[in-house]
C-alpha cells in the first residue's frame, strides 16, 4: 500500500466570499481544496465582511494554485475604480 505523503497547506485567506471565489477558480483548474473555519466566523450571516476564511491544498498543487490565485489578486486590483 502507497501513502500520499503531500501535506495539506492554506493558500489563501480572506471573507467568506472571496474564499467561496478562489474555491471555483481552484476547481475550475481541476485543483482539489476546502474551506476552514466557515462555520466558526463571527460574521457569517454577513459574508462580504467575514473573514478568516481559509483555503486549504495539497502542497503539490501550490505552484499552479499560487498562479491563480496572483491572478485573481490582478484582477481585483484591476477592477478598482480609480482613487479621487
Amino acid at each position: 500500500m502507497e501513502i500520499n505523503k503531500d501535506s495539506v497547506i492554506e493558500i489563501f485567506s480572506g471573507t467568506l466570499w472571496e474564499s467561496e471565489m478562489v474555491t471555483s477558480l481552484l476547481s475550475n483548474a481541476e485543483i482539489e481544496s476546502f474551506q476552514k473555519n466557515t462555520l466558526l466566523n463571527s460574521n457569517l450571516y454577513d459574508p462580504i465582511y467575514s473573514s478568516g476564511v481559509k483555503v486549504m491544498i495539497l502542497s503539490s498543487d501550490f505552484k499552479m494554485a499560487k498562479e491563480i490565485i496572483d491572478d485573481y489578486y490582478r484582477n481585483m486590483n484591476n477592477n478598482l475604480p480609480p482613487e479621487d
